[in-house]
């Protein structure tokens, strides 16, 4: 088909649903918590407004913008959670764990 160009129609990525208070949340998807196993989104709220609309746009952007980038957290484990996970496979002397647990 000469002149003719053919645009890929793919799901759209994230959404975007409007609460009961008249916020809108958008939802990014972002993988799999690789310590619970559990899917992981992106979420941010938008006040509801006359460019509500278009600001969720703009946030289902730019969180996709992270997944795809991998700048997004991959994980919504505290910091004592790694840590604890991190002393499970460390591999030291006995009195240096101790030592570390002891900062923990």
């Amino acid at each position: 088909m000469a002149g003719s160009k053919a645009t890929p129609r793919g799901r759209r990525r994230g959404e975007v649903e409007t609460l009961p208070s008249g916020s809108l949340r958008v939802k990014v998807y972002a993988g799999v918590d690789p310590l619970s196993g559990r899917r992981h989104y992106l979420t941010e709220s938008i006040p509801p407004g006359p460019r509500a609309a278009a600001d969720a746009e703009r946030a289902r952007t730019r969180l996709l913008s992270q997944v795809d980038e991998q700048r997004n957290p991959r994980t919504k484990a505290t910091v004592n959670q790694l840590m604890d996970r991190y002393l499970e496979v460390l591999d030291v002397d006995v009195t240096t764990r101790k030592s570390y647990e002891g900062y923990i």
